[in-house]
């Protein structure tokens, strides 16, 4: 089934709007979840919208909160998010750090008391269009052990930086401190698909390509201690500094669907005309594009990409196209509004 953006953007909002949520903020958190699946990336798109619908209805999510800015420091603040929708608060704290950013030359925000956010790229990438590079972060409910363990302790930590090119195609690097993102290992489980090799770690920390095994254990941090090193560094930035929880503490999306996850992120921005003027900027960034997609290739590979350069041609071929949405993410979606007396289909 394919759904054009636009119609996608409005089911979501009709969706939320459904559930308590106030029109503009339910435009804001289906531009989020949107976005990800413009840009290929499903597990962190509209395939959340049913859980993030349980959880408001269950009472672990206030549909009617206002995230705000609780101290300032300079470009620094620090956020209330209020318990609200994860794409809410992350909105409001991206959008608060390139604003800051803009008029300090660098902005930081810190949000707490927030819940699972989506892709973290969407932040990174707000203030773009107006010459900022950003770079978004946030801890997570525990799926990884620290290295050498087989205890689930801290969550897949996501980092993205985005530097911006002025030719339409930004820098985008969006990953998460785990091999993969769990919710790939939820996707192949749906689809009983077994998983790739390394991607994931069963309850007693070995090696398993069982997504359903998986899933009762450990993702495999990036680059073993290293990821491991990673993750823990941005739960202490998002979860400590935030003044949310942290390690264990951080709540499940999938369980405790009345309780609050209490999750933290911090959103940054960084205004190129502080350093240089933006078309020097830009005039060295399509250089540096060049540069690499001349570099000799490798056996096997037909054409380098720059980080993010896949993702954007995704988002060309979903503009012409419309988005893909797999029977299983539209069965879920269909259940959802059929509750809410909606219909996916009225969008489409």
């Amino acid at each position: 089934m394919h759904v054009q953006e636009d119609g996608l953007k409005e089911f979501v909002t009709a969706v939320l709007t459904r559930v308590g949520v106030t029109e503009d903020k339910a435009r804001n958190a289906a531009e989020v979840l949107v976005f990800a699946d413009s840009r290929g990336i499903e597990s962190h798109g509209v395939s959340k919208l049913p859980i993030y619908v349980e959880r408001i209805k269950a009472g672990g999510i206030n549909p009617a909160a206002d995230p705000k800015i609780v101290s300032r420091t300079g470009g620094i603040c620090r956020i209330d998010g209020e318990n609200a929708m994860g794409p809410i608060a992350g909105y409001f704290g991206a959008e608060t750090a390139v604003q800051n950013a803009l008029e300090s030359g660098i902005g930081l925000a810190a949000v707490g008391n927030s819940n699972h956010f989506g892709v973290t790229a969407f932040y990174s990438m707000k203030g773009l269009d107006r010459g900022i590079i950003g770079f978004a972060m946030s801890n997570a409910n525990p799926t990884m052990a620290p290295w050498g363990g087989k205890k689930a302790m801290v969550g897949t930590s996501p980092l993205s930086i985005a530097v911006p090119t002025g030719n339409g195609l930004p820098l985008v690097v969006d990953m998460a401190s785990s091999l993969v993102a769990r919710g790939k290992i939820l996707l192949a489980a749906q689809a009983g698909r077994e998983l790739p090799q390394g991607w994931a770690l069963d309850k007693e920390g070995r090696e398993t390509r069982d997504p359903e095994a998986a899933l009762q254990g450990l993702l495999s941090p990036m680059g073993g201690p290293k990821g491991s090193g990673l993750a823990l560094i941005i739960d202490i930035l998002c979860g400590v500094l935030s003044g949310s929880k942290w390690l264990t503490d951080v709540g499940h999306l999938y369980s405790g669907l009345d309780t609050p996850q209490r999750i933290g992120h911090v959103f940054g921005g960084i205004k190129i005309e502080a350093f240089m003027k933006v078309e020097e900027f830009y005039t060295i960034m399509n250089e540096y594009v060049h540069a690499v997609h001349d570099c000799p290739r490798a056996e096997g590979f037909n054409r380098i990409y720059m980080p993010g350069e896949i993702e954007y041609l995704k988002t060309l071929e979903a503009k012409a196209e419309g988005i893909k949405l797999s029977d299983a993410i539209r069965k879920d979606l269909e259940t959802t509004a059929e509750e809410l007396d909606l219909s996916l289909a009225a969008y489409a």
